[in-house]
């Protein structure tokens, strides 16, 4: 910043004014270094208690030189200290006002409440979708670091209903209630599906206790960090193979493989047809491991001869370009809207 940049030469300037002054008014007056100081000081901000008792007329004609550059120091750096904080403010304004004009224009997008070590990851998976998303969190310094990513974040308390309407919560998909105090999270879901009965609530329970309670509150799903990671590892010890698959599938930084699930939308070809009449296998490379309908019923392994339906949800597994392609084809409209 150019205000940042002037400040700073304004302060440089000042400092080696005092020490010319001070060297100067050693070697005119042989006073003792902090007494040359001082007066170099109060001559400078021109307050100017009185002279010393051995003042030549050279030391006056010195006086008045430090006197001239002093003010004009002094006023170069008062300058410089407005500039700083009339533009700091105004650029705060307009970042703020800037932000909250972006968060009002989206629909549909997914709110994550803390960026902790949970949060955080679940920020970098929904950023690697290309989703929408608004954070909340009220550490100053996490917050800072993630508006330097360029994310949308709002700083301040998730449970706090104004806020959660600031990120757009009335209008959003889904809400990761991911903070580390488990009362934190269940009053969050409370306000959360009061606010927005549709929403999709996935919430971080810290003890095993606070599953149910999260539930009840309204959370449609609730992850425990203990309870996901034994159940983890007690597959990585009986079922490596499993467990590589699922690691394979499921993370996305290694992108070889990956587990989607593609709604079925209007107009998309496959509705009324049979799953092996689609071609999704044969010419587009997925596998369809279950089928949701509409009404929620779960089909695992769906027979060939399954017919598809509109509202139909694919869990499908394929390559990212595979599944991105038949995303398409399932949902031609929300595709054209995109």
């Amino acid at each position: 910043m150019q205000s940042n940049k002037k400040l700073r030469t304004a302060l440089i300037l000042l400092g080696l004014l005092l020490a010319f002054g001070t060297i100067g008014f050693k070697l005119l007056l042989h006073l003792d270094w902090f007494d040359c100081f001082y007066f170099t000081l109060i001559t400078v901000s021109t307050i100017g208690y009185s002279e010393p008792a051995n003042m030549t007329e050279g030391a006056r004609y010195f006086t008045s030189a430090v006197i001239i550059l002093g003010v004009g120091s002094l006023g170069y750096a008062l300058s410089s200290v407005v500039q700083t904080v009339v533009e700091s403010g105004v650029i705060s304004a307009f970042g703020k006002r800037r932000m909250f004009r972006d968060i009002g224009k989206l629909h549909g997008h997914y709110i994550v409440c803390g960026a902790g070590r949970v949060g955080s990851r679940v920020i970098r998976e929904i950023a690697h979708s290309g989703h929408d998303y608004v954070v909340i969190e009220s550490d100053e310094v996490s917050a800072e670091k993630l508006l330097t990513e360029g994310a949308l974040v709002l700083m301040g308390d998730a449970t706090d209903e104004v806020v959660l309407r600031a990120a757009g919560l009335e209008r959003a998909r889904g809400l990761v209630c991911a903070v580390a105090s488990d009362p934190d999270n269940l009053y969050i879901t409370l306000t959360a599906r009061d606010l927005n009965k549709d929403l999709l609530i996935i919430a971080r329970a810290n003890d095993e206790a606070a599953v149910d309670r999260l539930r009840k509150a309204g959370a449609n799903r609730v992850v425990s960090p203990v309870l996901t990671g034994s159940a983890r590892m007690a597959q990585m010890l009986l079922r490596p193979a499993v467990a590589d698959f699922m690691e394979l599938a499921t993370m996305t930084e290694r992108l070889e493989l990956e587990i989607e699930q593609v709604e079925i939308g209007p107009g998309s070809p496959f509705i009324g047809r049979a799953l092996k009449d689609t071609g999704i296998r044969t010419e587009h490379g997925v596998i369809v491991i279950a089928i949701k309908r509409a009404n929620g019923h779960m089909i695992f392994n769906p027979p060939a001869d399954t017919t598809i339906e509109e509202c139909d949800v694919f869990v499908a597994i394929g390559s990212h370009e595979s599944v991105q392609t038949l995303e398409k084809l399932a949902n031609p409209a929300r595709t054209s809207v995109r």
